[in-house]
């Protein structure tokens, strides 16, 4: 929960919402569904998250790839 003094343009909150993408080595579409039940879908070999948990899943995933290393 956030605190009282923490703004939501803080680089915590910043942290939570960062948006990172993968290029799919393997399909061009396809669905991931991941453990707690959400599900992204992968279009033109693209897919975007932003759920920490999701991040580590597809980065430690040999069909993906980090396109943006901003993070």
């Amino acid at each position: 929960m956030p605190k009282d003094n923490e703004a939501i343009g803080s680089p915590q909150a910043a942290a939570v919402s960062a948006v990172v993408t993968f290029r799919d080595k393997v399909y061009r579409s396809r669905t991931v569904v991941f453990q707690d039940g959400d599900a992204l879908t992968v279009e033109r070999g693209v897919v975007a998250v932003s759920k920490p948990e999701h991040v580590t899943f597809l980065i430690q995933h040999a069909d993906f790839e980090r396109v943006d290393r901003s993070a």
